[in-house]
């Protein structure tokens, strides 16, 4: 490839903004030093060659490592330990096959600081009641919401198999079913399962909804490594090995181009050769690689990554080792704009539909839209922040909020509130599981005062124009029409009785970018030409297909029951026994 030439692998992974954008995020991106050509061909390496000065150095894989200490055999090696590769492990091992997996972490430590699985139709939720709206009216929506550029032959299969997946993965574990979210545990056992704002809210309706919410998720308590652990326990009774501080280095790909296995090294650089008949990359996403987020999504580099989980020398996990690795083997980025994960929760009133105004007083949207597209219309404005202001009838208001993800719509009283021990035992914030209560709010107001003149003071803003613009903000309320933002009417509650209280909005933080390796229905990563690259699978966050431009929020936890859905599949299909895809499944 020539210097000035852009490899249709590289393009791919652009996406339309920075295939335009030329200039963007390019000049850090430029290769430093040189390596092997696009795949690590063990038989017959290709020779040495400077990247492309139009490609950042992610895409040049490391040299073939000359010195070896020790070689394993195995029919399925499965690279990383999160949801996905546990569920590809147990699943490959059950099949039958033998397996090996590795992860750079020190041990099994799985997103400890969340455990909401977006999961339809498991045996739980058919024991407390769980009813999810119909798969076309949910498969529709979340396509809508990505603006139709995901695979939706993913999403049915999500819809579909989901439920008995996650039943599957926590096989043998121990833990108390509770039966509404803020139901008191009524057992000594540590481990338990919550339903995410159920029942609904009273006279919800989805389909009356500008961004609609569908209900059923369900949360793993305290987190979700107790569900993997069981997981994990399984695939070990089934034969798997597992290697932790463990660094995937790169794949070996045959002179035929399939994948037969991987380097692996150890904390001290020591190198193992594992031979496979299969791999599946687990390895999670982007989020943590400035370079791969320069490269593929300059757009999200004012929000910062707060991934929990380190590896073995103490280094952020996420940072797209199995998307460049794929690469070096012949795949290629899926086509995007790839999908930042950018939640914002607001503060004690979470994200409710109140009025909002930017750092120059002024209102900017219509306020009635979830915290990942606030997020996005905070990154328009003045310092990229912004202030929730209401009065005091919020106690009479917030029902009429919507529900789901982020929102505080359910008021109790602080002695109502107390009676919520299994809630105040775990250490969520009331706001997190939709409720606020005078103490909460007035804690949590950031400005509280008896004018609106005090109250811009308080917020720094200008009082003339915050005036200015409360006062249009209720004049709309009053006729009912919002005729500036469209905001829904029910929820146009005016500014006019005080205390009046203002919470700040600081930018929202980034969990992960979703965007991964384009992959055909049975999750074989694809070459330039659209061919299966044989003896590869992918799933997780380094799977293409799932989500693309923007991450959905009407239902709580996809990302996770996704990624133990194609986890499974991933492992079954590496494991020789049996090929299914995202249209059926035997």
């Amino acid at each position: 490839m020539g210097t000035n030439e852009v490899s249709r692998r590289a393009f791919l992974g652009w996406g339309a903004t920075a295939a335009v954008a030329a200039g963007i995020g390019l000049t850090s991106c430029t290769p430093a030093a040189s390596g092997t050509g696009s795949k690590a061909a063990e038989a017959n390496p290709q020779s040495t060659t400077q990247a492309s000065a139009s490609e950042p150095a992610f895409l040049t894989p490391p040299e073939v490592p000359a010195d070896v200490k020790e070689e394993k055999d195995c029919d399925v090696l499965v690279i990383g330990l999160g949801i996905s590769g546990l569920a590809a492990l147990k699943a490959a091992a059950e099949a039958g096959a033998r397996v090996i997996g590795i992860d750079k972490q020190a041990e099994l430590c799985v997103i400890a600081d969340a455990g909401d699985f977006g999961i339809v139709n498991s045996s739980i939720q058919k024991e407390i009641g769980i009813e999810w709206a119909p798969k076309s009216t949910i498969v529709n929506q979340l396509m809508k919401d990505m603006c139709y550029r995901p695979n939706p032959d993913f999403l049915g299969y999500w819809y579909d198999h989901s439920g008995e997946d996650f039943d599957w993965y926590i096989e043998g574990s121990d833990f108390e079913i509770l039966p509404t979210t803020w139901a008191n545990k009524q057992t000594d056992k540590t481990n338990y399962i919550r339903p995410k704002c159920f029942p609904p809210l009273e006279g919800y309706d989805y389909a009356s909804e500008y961004y609609p919410y569908f209900h059923g998720t369900i949360t793993t308590n305290p987190n979700a490594n107790w569900a993997s652990k069981a997981a994990y326990d399984s695939a070990l009774a089934a034969g798997a090995e597992t290697m932790f501080a463990t660094w995937a280095d790169q794949l070996i790909v045959n002179e035929a181009g399939a994948v037969v296995g991987a380097y692996v090294r150890d904390a001290d650089d020591v190198f193992t050769k594992i031979n496979a008949k299969a791999v599946c990359l687990c390895t999670g996403d982007i989020g943590g690689s400035q370079e791969m987020r320069d490269y593929y999504v300059p757009w999200a580099n004012e929000f910062a990554c707060i991934y929990y989980d380190n590896d073995a020398k103490g280094v952020v996990a996420n940072t797209g080792d199995g998307q460049r690795m794929g690469m070096w083997a012949g795949a290629h980025m899926e086509l995007g704009p790839l999908a930042p994960m950018t939640h914002h929760m607001g503060g004690a009133m979470g994200i409710n539909s109140y009025l909002q105004l930017n750092m120059e007083g002024k209102r900017f949207m219509n306020e009635d839209i979830p915290g990942q597209n606030i997020a996005d219309q905070m990154s328009r404005q003045p310092q990229k922040q912004s202030w929730q202001i209401f009065d005091s009838k919020w106690p009479e208001q917030i029902a009429a909020m919507p529900d789901g993800h982020g929102y505080a719509n359910h008021y109790l009283t602080d002695e109502e509130a107390a009676e919520l021990t299994t809630v105040a035992e775990s250490g969520w914030s009331l706001k997190l599981l939709g409720i606020a209560t005078p103490s909460s709010i007035d804690e949590g107001a950031d400005v509280k005062a008896d004018t609106i003149e005090e109250l811009a003071k308080g917020m720094g803003l200008p009082a003339d124009v915050v005036k200015s613009e409360i006062e249009r903000y209720n004049e709309l309320c009053h006729q009912g029409i919002d005729e500036d933002f469209g905001k829904v009417p029910t929820r146009l509650f005016p500014v006019e009785n005080p205390p009046y209280y203002a919470i700040h909005f600081d930018e929202a933080g980034m969990l992960v970018v979703m965007g991964g390796l384009e992959c055909n229905s049975k999750l074989q990563p694809l070459d330039d030409d659209g061919n299966p690259i044989e003896g590869l699978f992918v799933a997780g966050n380094c799977m293409g297909g799932r989500f693309l431009v923007e991450y959905p929020v009407n239902v709580a936890g996809i990302s996770l029951a996704t990624a133990l859905s194609f986890g499974r599949m991933a492992g079954i299909n590496a494991s020789g026994k049996q090929m299914i895809d995202a249209k059926h499944r035997a």
